[in-house]
């Protein structure tokens, strides 16, 4: 994760990727999309994420810029509130 990252959603979004397609997703949280990155990181120590899927299909690219597994989903985001959207906090999980 970005230390200059901002939460773009607390949710994830669906989108499909195609296989052998290089994307550039977007790491920072300030894309207008929040998926793939559109150069807004420029204005910090941000860089995209560069990814090739090996399979066509719907993946939940994480929105919250937290994932473990990002730019994958992994469930983070529940974590985070709307009122946390668009703000660089980092909420650690509490232990089980």
């Amino acid at each position: 994760m970005c230390k200059d990252a901002i939460i773009f959603n607390n949710k994830p979004k669906g989108t499909k990727l195609e296989a052998g397609v290089e994307y550039l997703i977007c790491a920072c949280g300030r894309s207008k999309d929040g998926v793939f990155c559109d150069g807004s990181h420029k204005t910090t120590e941000c860089l995209p994420k560069k990814l090739v899927v090996e399979k066509t299909k719907p993946y939940l690219i994480c929105l919250c810029k937290r994932s473990k597994n990002f730019p994958f989903c992994d469930g983070t985001h529940s974590f985070y509130t709307d009122a946390d959207i668009g703000k660089n906090i980092n909420i650690e999980p509490l232990p089980l």
